[in-house]
């Protein structure tokens, strides 16, 4: 698996949680928040850690460069 497949499907499971969270807040009329909410936050953090990781990524392959570049 590429790493493009691999991040298009972890940011897939994460809307998954988020909603069927959010669904189970909705739908439910029992115990919903007991559902709702871990579905929820387990989907934002998953989505927020993603984020956070890519631009992480991103910021430490642009401080290479400029230090490559620095170099020359």
């Amino acid at each position: 698996m590429s790493s493009s497949t691999g991040l298009i499907f972890s940011y897939l499971i994460g809307l998954i949680f988020l909603v069927g969270g959010i669904l189970f807040m909705i739908v439910l009329t029992q115990h919903r928040f007991l559902f709702g909410i871990p579905y929820a936050v387990l989907g934002l953090v998953i989505l927020v850690g993603l984020h956070m990781g890519r631009r992480r990524k991103k910021r430490q392959e642009q401080r290479q460069d400029e230090i490559l570049d620095s170099e020359e």
